[in-house]
């Protein structure tokens, strides 16, 4: 159980962290600017939203996908389905399962939030945004892996 609950920490934090730059651009600015490090979520539930509030459910949604990366990750580790790496906690097997999560997300996530088939209703890179950030979410997580690694966190 500790190493479901450290992995989506680690997912969550590697997401936080990612984010601080538009935190601190939309603090400073005071949602001023376009967004230029994560993508607008206009309208939700049939309502127009403001501009900090399109802010904060973008950064919710990051924030939840980051989280929910490290704990699913932990769950492919745990069980050994990890077929094309079976190399937990590796480089390449974060990056194949950053890419896989990137599908899901883009291909049910996405249209379930009602921003279409890999967020296109929203804009035309958010596919490229979504992929980048899953990639920077892997990488992070390799990192501080290797870096904090309990000996409990194995598989």
């Amino acid at each position: 159980m500790n190493d479901y609950l450290l992995g989506t920490a680690i997912g969550g934090l590697v997401a936080f962290v990612f984010s601080l730059p538009a935190i601190v651009l939309e603090t400073v600015n005071r949602f001023r600017m376009p967004n230029v490090l994560y993508f607008d979520v206009k309208t939700r539930w049939g309502k127009k939203l403001e501009k900090h509030e399109v802010f904060l459910v973008a950064l919710l949604i990051h924030l939840v996908i980051g989280s929910l990366f490290g704990l699913i990750y932990v769950a492919f580790v745990k069980n050994d389905w990890l077929i094309f790496t079976h190399s937990p906690y590796s480089i390449a097997s974060l990056a194949v399962f950053a890419v896989g999560s990137w599908i899901v997300a883009g291909t049910v996530v996405f249209p379930a939030l009602g921003m279409g088939l890999f967020g296109r209703l929203e804009g035309e890179r958010v596919w490229m945004e979504m992929l980048v950030s899953h990639l920077v979410l892997g990488a992070g997580m390799w990192l501080l892996v290797k870096y904090y690694q309990p000996v409990w966190f194995t598989n």
